[in-house]
């Protein structure tokens, strides 16, 4: 099926699983949504779903609002090829802001006015009598009269706004939304990789993981605002409920409401005018500067964006640019919203670096049969199929492994072995690998039985890696070496890792395979190795060869492996560290001449781990300095690093804490773990919403399919 029947991954045998058997078939799930088949439509004759607009704290009359139905041809399109936005049902707001739909409970129904039919597929071969187009509905609301005059001669065309019902076949008379300038901050921040300021359109490519992906959207909206009462959400207390270990544990999701008040303000300041000529929203067209369309999920070749005419276009380009180019634009925005009286509150008291949103999910909570904690200075993490976070814990001796779902609720907390991890990975069948440098072990967890498989190791694991054939690698320090558990994907009994390299440093902290078989292995000096398998184009003794090439900097710590082969490798030591690239293929590679990164190029200081988006946009969490992410971009026209964000996304230490793990899902948010001090553990992990290009998970299901590091 294409994702309406979302049962969460480890609440159901329905899952990710079955989702790797075929790239279309669906049956893994998200949380916060339907966990049983639904019917056609949910509704048994035809219901009204609606809400109110209001810009600022004033109703608007006379908008038109028109549902949409999300496109599946590409990112941002709409329902259809071209890229049009398909529209389901059009109708006006009244002297109160309120507005209305009519759903007719016949799918496939020709429809006007405000009354729409689900334009839901019955498939009969893919998947077996299932349903294969069940679209997003969202709302866009223009216009109308935003000073609560009531003259309708009053229509100020740079007000738009933006809401999501949710899944055309689970609205219910129920769904309503408060739709302002909060809600769409929100939804806009959410679903900012799937939005085309061109067109206004929003959309995914395909039915399968993506669509899945797109879903996931609207869990995230709800922790960071209140759709039905267009208010900032603070906090959520996210509970745990049919996962393997989670039932006493929750998590507390944090978001930056000041931040989303602000940004709301300030697009409220050009909304309450008579007209889009205003002075309030020139200065906001003139200084919400668009991104780079090369750093985006666009088309390689897509024109550049034009500059805002509304204030949706507004909105997208203050989240994915969040800089807007310059200190002086961020101020001259910031300056939009009123000191005294601004409708939304609290709001922010000083200019902040950027406008990047961004969630904490922390927890305080002890599971497990150890009694360890659900999250303790975690070293790594990875996303499954149904975009579920696995989080392998630094906690000596008692530490878990856990999930959260993508947005947060706590899924699994499992004990395995003596705790201290550096790593994790996923597999090809979706198995989840948990190393424990405590007790000389490696764990195969399946979180659909729920079964462990252990390997003993000679040496304590430090980072955990999985290719596309089935096999999963680790490495060992202080001696350097690398292991390879063949065909452990798939294996039902326990073999003996078998030594494929050593040499690779006192200290291999990551791992990362590319499409040709190598896997690259960090060393802790200024070096990154290449251990390739056996081919007859080099040897024929059935011996790995490992090939050792220079990188910048004192210590290298992490790599990431780019769309097209290159390698992006990060280091720390003298200068703060920075970032090397290495381009060739097969045996040879060098550095390119465009790098290093210059001292502190986008705030880079001492980066960890990285990871490269199909944008190749370098996403870097820095272990000192001022608690960043460095976004760095790799330019397509002389391959030259560049960034937009001059200091790095700066959240403070209450959102990143000693950069230690990153990772991209599939709906472009980016995860960061830092471990915290000794003395201080960080108990929690973040996600930057919607801030990379989306990037197909897990690595190794890539590797196996050809979509390794590509959109989903």
């Amino acid at each position: 099926m294409n994702g309406n029947n979302l049962a969460r991954l480890l609440g159901s045998k329905r899952n990710l699983f079955a989702l790797f058997a075929s790239t279309v078939a669906l049956t893994a799930g998200c949380a916060n949504m339907a966990t049983t088949a639904p019917s056609v439509t949910s509704l048994s004759s035809a219901t009204s779903i609606g809400g109110k607009l209001h810009g600022g704290s004033q109703p608007v009359s006379g908008a038109t609002v028109t549902l949409y139905y999300a496109g599946n041809s590409g990112y941002g399109s709409g329902l259809t090829q071209g890229g049009t936005a398909t529209v389901g049902a059009v109708t006006t707001t009244d002297s109160t802001g309120s507005f209305s739909f009519i759903e007719d409970a016949t799918p496939n129904e020709t429809t006007s006015g405000n009354t729409f039919s689900c334009p839901i597929t019955i498939g009969s071969v893919n998947p077996p009598a299932g349903i294969e187009n069940n679209p997003l509905v969202y709302v866009i609301a223009r216009g109308g009269n935003t000073l609560n005059t009531a003259d309708p001669s009053v229509h100020n065309d740079a007000a738009v706004f933006l809401g999501v019902f949710g899944l055309c076949n689970q609205i219910s008379s129920s769904s309503f939304l408060d739709l302002n300038e909060v809600t769409t901050v929100a939804t806009m921040a959410a679903l900012q990789q799937y939005f085309n300021p061109v067109t206004e359109a929003i959309g995914t490519d395909g039915i399968g993981v993506a669509k899945l992906a797109l879903t996931n959207t609207v869990a995230t909206i709800a922790n960071l605002a209140n759709v039905a009462t267009g208010t900032a959400v603070a906090s959520t207390q996210l509970a745990g409920s049919s996962g393997d270990g989670v039932s006493a544990v929750t998590v507390t999701a944090t978001s930056p409401a000041a931040t989303i008040n602000q940004i709301a303000n300030i697009l409220a300041a050009c909304v309450n005018n008579t007209e889009s000529s205003a002075t309030p929203c020139q200065t906001l067209f003139n200084n919400a500067t668009p991104p780079d369309v090369v750093q985006t999920d666009r088309p390689y070749h897509s024109a550049a964006f034009l500059k805002a005419t509304d204030t949706l276009q507004a909105a997208y380009y203050m989240l994915s640019n969040p800089t807007n180019s310059s200190t002086t634009n961020l101020q001259n925005l910031f300056n939009l919203a009123a000191a005294v009286g601004a409708p939304f509150q609290p709001a922010l008291s000083s200019v902040p670096s950027d406008w990047s949103i961004a969630i904490t999910y922390n927890s305080t909570s002890t599971c497990g049969t150890s009694g360890g904690s659900f999250i303790n200075a975690p070293q790594d993490i990875n996303i499954d199929a149904s975009g579920n976070l696995w989080i392998a814990n630094g906690q000596a001796t008692t530490g878990n492994l856990s999930a959260i779902s993508s947005n947060g609720i706590p899924e699994a907390c499992v004990f395995l072995g003596g705790g201290s991890s550096r790593g994790n990975t996923i597999d090809t069948q979706g198995n989840i690998w948990y190393g424990t440098s405590a007790a000389n072990n490696i764990y195969r967890y399946n979180p659909i039985s729920r079964s462990v498989l252990a390997y003993t190791t000679s040496a304590p694991p430090l980072a955990v890696t999985a290719d596309g054939a089935d096999n999963v690698y680790f490495s060992t320090a202080p001696d350097g070496s690398l292991y390879q558990i063949a065909g452990a994907a798939n294996a039902t009994t326990v073999t003996s890792p078998t030594q494929v390299a050593t040499g690779l440093g006192s200290l291999p902290s990551r791992l990362m395979p590319d499409t040709t078989g190598a896997v690259w292995a960090t060393s802790g000096s200024s070096f990154i190795s290449q251990i390739a398998p056996p081919t007859a184009s080099y040897n024929t003794t059935g011996s790995f060869l490992t090939t050792t090439f220079g990188t910048a900097g004192d210590s290298s710590y992490g790599v990431a492996i780019t769309r097209n082969g290159s390698v992006v490798v990060s280091s720390i030591g003298s200068a703060n560290g920075g970032l090397s690239y290495l381009t060739g293929s097969g045996l040879n590679f060098s550095l390119n001449s465009n790098w290093p990164t210059t001292t502190g190029l986008g705030g880079l200081s001492n980066p960890t781990a990285i990871v490269v988006d199909p944008q190749y946009n370098v996403w870097a969490p820095n272990n000192t300095g001022l608690a960043s992410v460095s976004d760095i971009s790799i330019s397509p026209a002389n391959l030259g690093p560049f960034t937009t964000i001059a200091n790095g996304i700066q959240q403070g230490t209450s959102f990143a804490s000693g950069g230690r793990a990153v990772v991209i899902d599939m709906s472009g948010n980016v995860w960061v773990a830092g471990d915290g001090t000794p003395a201080t553990p960080s108990n929690f992990v973040t996600e930057i919403v919607g801030a990379g290009a989306p990037v197909y998970q897990p690595y190794a299901k890539g590797l196996s399919n050809g979509r390794f590091q590509k959109l989903p």
